[in-house]
């Protein structure tokens, strides 16, 4: 399957705030890090282009830094220059996946008899005929799955100290305004970043 790094995830109408719930949110920290410690941080531009417009987009990656900006802000922290010494560094990453799901059930033809079993069901005030089930249909589906991982790194470490994400099934039509793909820019970042500093949910 073809892996697109940086791919229109948050211009994707999946990310629409009536869609958020089906958002699969994760996070992961590090144990050994003390949270209560940070206070500054700076923002990390990506690292490499992907040759997608849609990825490459600064549009796209203001949206994202923007977001997470302003949640981090609302948070206590203080946003400086890289190379004031902050205390921790924000970047993210974002892909796009083309998956395909498949699906089997039964065939069966007859009455009312419950479908792979062979049982003659009581439906209607009668007896259904015999139900006779033989082979598999199969059912092919092509979709987009998204995801945007936002990382945190210490700065004196460089380590990698918290990792959240979120992945959901991509549609492939979006016809909103900018700002309302701003509005779902932020939803998105604000219920990752609501882990941040572990404890904080």
């Amino acid at each position: 399957m073809a892996s697109r790094a940086l791919g229109a995830l948050l211009a994707a109408a999946l990310f629409a705030p009536a869609c958020a719930p089906s958002l699969n949110l994760r996070s992961d920290y590090s144990p050994e890090t003390d949270f209560t410690k940070l206070r500054t941080f700076a923002w990390l531009p990506v690292a490499a282009t992907t040759g997608d417009p849609r990825a490459d987009s600064p549009i796209l990656a203001g949206r994202i830094r923007r977001a997470a900006v302003d949640d981090l802000k609302s948070k206590g922290y203080r946003e400086v220059a890289a190379d004031q010494n902050p205390d921790f560094y924000v970047t993210y990453q974002a892909a796009i996946q083309d998956k395909v799901r498949v699906r089997s059930s039964p065939s069966c033809v007859g009455g009312f008899g419950w479908a792979g079993f062979g049982y003659r069901g009581w439906a209607g005030g009668r007896w259904g005929g015999p139900v006779g089930c033989v082979g598999s249909e199969t059912t092919v589906r092509q979709y987009e799955q998204g995801t945007l991982v936002i990382d945190i790194v210490d700065r004196e470490r460089d380590d990698l100290i918290w990792r959240g994400s979120a992945q959901a099934k991509l549609k492939r039509d979006d016809n909103r305004s900018s700002a309302e793909r701003d509005e779902a820019a932020r939803g998105v970042v604000r219920r990752i970043l609501k882990s941040f500093p572990p404890g904080a949910a």
